[in-house]
């Protein structure tokens, strides 16, 4: 909760170098994943806090927007989002798996075939070329929480889309806080999962760290946390402003 101007007053006070605001998209149609993200109505709103955010900061301070991927709505994120807002980068949060009409949190799910189709939408979305950063793209493991041969060629599929469309992956600070789960190496967080890291990191992914922050007291913590469990397994990271400028289309900050 709070403003941007509340994050960027909070990271100044722990020496942010740069910092990045990424509120959940609307959708045309308000009922769409409704009680996540902000209205239509609410976005003259958040362009003026962020605006407000950047004339406050002292570093370099980008804004955009976290979207999923949903065939329907592409010309709603590179058309509207994108180009007419002028969102300087789309953060990539594959939530959801589409079953009959019914959007299913991907959390919840256990289902392999449904496991199937969420691979081939996240894979379609990380091929569209609208996203800079691939946020939490381990969030489907908080479901299967075994390691088996299914899961693990998932892991490998959806790691090589990344790594095949050059899209930076987050390592997600905000999934370390939340209540663990029994893994195959007994209990761990929902995400980040040390064996996906590490198939990131052996298949030549770009990976970086982030907050996810829904607190102005966790701005910076969930990066700490996050670099942390990287530094733990192993996994080199770069820093998030320089794996931004890397992407082709993202703006240069």
């Amino acid at each position: 909760m709070g403003n941007p101007v509340d994050y960027v007053r909070q990271a100044a006070s722990e020496g942010c170098s740069g910092l990045g605001i990424s509120d959940h998209c609307p959708y045309p149609d308000d009922g769409v994943w409704s009680g996540s993200r902000m209205s239509v109505a609410g976005i003259p709103r958040y362009l003026e806090m962020v605006r407000s955010g950047r004339a406050e900061a002292t570093f370099p301070f980008f804004w955009g927007f976290e979207c999923e991927w949903y065939p329907a709505y592409e010309h709603w994120y590179r058309d509207y989002l994108r180009a007419e807002l002028g969102a300087e980068y789309l953060v990539y949060g594959a939530h959801w798996v589409n079953d009959n009409g019914e959007f299913w949190y991907i959390p919840d799910v256990h289902d392999k075939p449904l496991l199937r189709r969420y691979t081939d939408l996240t894979i379609q979305g990380l091929d569209s070329g609208l996203y800079d950063l691939f946020a939490h793209p381990d969030l489907f493991l908080a479901g299967f929480p075994k390691m088996d041969e299914d899961v693990r060629s998932v892991c490998a599929e959806i790691i090589d889309a990344a790594v095949a469309n050059g899209i930076p992956m987050e390592i997600n600070g905000l999934g370390l806080r939340k209540s663990m789960v029994r893994g195959d190496q007994g209990m761990r967080p929902p995400y980040p999962v040390r064996e996906f890291w590490e198939m990131a990191a052996e298949r030549g992914a770009c990976i970086v760290c982030c907050s996810d922050a829904h607190r102005i007291e966790d701005v910076l913590d969930g990066t700490r946390e996050s670099l942390a469990f990287a530094e733990s397994i192993g996994v080199q990271t770069i820093d998030a402003v320089t794996a931004l400028a890397l992407v082709p289309k993202a703006v240069q900050l």
